[in-house]
């Protein structure tokens, strides 16, 4: 009789951000007569909401968190290993740092057959102070040994990897992010769904509030902007710990009446054809899930040139690559988007032309089973 492969995807927090969006991808994709799966994350939000619609297991661990605390990481350990006695999995899938380093201690010290850890982008190229870079690098180096495999959403995280000597050059593997088909809502829906002018011309992001995602840039990108076309929209899809933060910028550079930020929504990228370009202002990335999604809906895209992301899109002719933290740049960049309606219609053509033949889910899902069976 054929035995089913149980495997436990481990990360340290439930939001639905990128890395919560590949497990749920994996999760639901995952043929499931070869597969028994769950999850577990340090708290209890959208991603296990949408797990159980599909009847996968999910485990809160209360003492998972994304700072650093010494006592509760300790715990956490102690958390992770009676969770791992108790369903033995034959896979420990590691997502996230935090859950990356306890999780592969945990699992290896209890006899986990195979330890696999996704890399999401390495902390340790945030803009951090610099003890900060040197403990997060530490702990890779020291967990990687932990882990059978380390799949990097992008090549140039892999090629850090190489570079930091975080692990050897054969357990390194790229597998780029991928998604499947996605219903957009049309734009006039789209608009009064997120009550947007029907008659202006919006330019948007979908974001956790991280500071990682520069944020802070695109609003005074909208100023600059505005300065010289003042009826433009701007608004962001999204919410979080930077919230506060970004309504103060938003109202030093008097845009109240220009810069809208919506609030977490469901299924967020239904909402994309809203925009009539996508901005994305990070300082670093991955592989943004965020961005594959605007290439799907043919939008035209400005970007910040970090992480994967050139791997993505290719400059001038799927999206516009730009400096991370260079407002002026961002704002000539998107001015040139809106006054060249044949360049904008080309970039939203090449880019969905571009992530339909090489970033499909399907690619993701084999090359992924590929790792489970090696």
């Amino acid at each position: 009789m054929f035995q089913t492969t149980r495997i436990l995807y481990l990360i340290t927090q439930s939001e639905f951000g990128g890395a919560q969006r590949y497990i749920f991808d994996l999760a639901t994709n995952l043929p499931a007569e070869k597969y028994q799966i769950a999850v577990a994350a340090g708290s209890n939000e959208e991603l296990f909401s949408r797990l159980r619609e599909y009847n996968i297991k999910t485990y809160r661990l209360k003492n998972l968190i994304r700072e650093i605390n010494p006592l509760k990481d300790l715990t956490a350990y102690f958390e992770i290993k009676k969770l791992l006695k108790e369903i033995k999995p034959d896979i420990l899938h590691l997502n996230s740092s935090k859950a990356g380093v306890i999780g592969a201690m945990a699992g290896r010290h209890i006899g986990i057959k195979k330890i696999i850890y996704t890399v999401h982008g390495f902390v340790f190229n945030e803009p951090l102070p610099k003890w900060k870079k040197l403990f997060y690098l530490i702990t890779e180096k020291f967990s990687a040994r932990y882990k059978d495999k380390l799949i990097c959403v992008s090549e140039f995280d892999r090629q850090i990897g190489i570079k930091k000597n975080i692990a050897g050059v054969e357990k390194l593997v790229t597998i780029h992010n991928g998604i499947g088909q996605i219903n957009f809502l049309d734009q006039k829906r789209a608009r009064q769904e997120l009550k947007l002018d029907q008659n202006k011309i919006v330019i948007g992001t979908i974001a956790n509030f991280y500071l990682t995602k520069g944020l802070i840039y695109f609003i005074q990108t909208a100023k600059i902007v505005n300065q010289a076309k003042p009826e433009i929209t701007f608004t962001i899809i999204g919410d979080g710990q930077e919230r506060n933060l970004l309504q103060n910028e938003i109202k030093k550079q008097g845009l109240e009446n220009n810069f809208f930020l919506i609030g977490q929504k469901q299924k967020a990228w239904q909402f994309l054809l809203a925009f009539d370009v996508y901005v994305c202002s990070s300082l670093k990335e991955g592989f943004p899930f965020s961005l594959l999604e605007a290439m799907s809906a043919g939008l035209p895209i400005v970007t910040t040139k970090v992480g994967g992301i050139s791997e993505m899109i290719k400059d001038n002719q799927s999206g516009l690559l730009v400096k991370p933290a260079d407002p002026k740049e961002l704002a000539e960049k998107i001015i040139e988007v809106i006054d060249n309606k044949s360049l904008a219609e080309k970039l939203g053509t090449e880019a969905q032309i571009r992530v339909r033949q090489d970033f499909s889910l399907e690619k993701m899902i084999i090359d992924t089973q590929r790792i489970y069976q090696d």
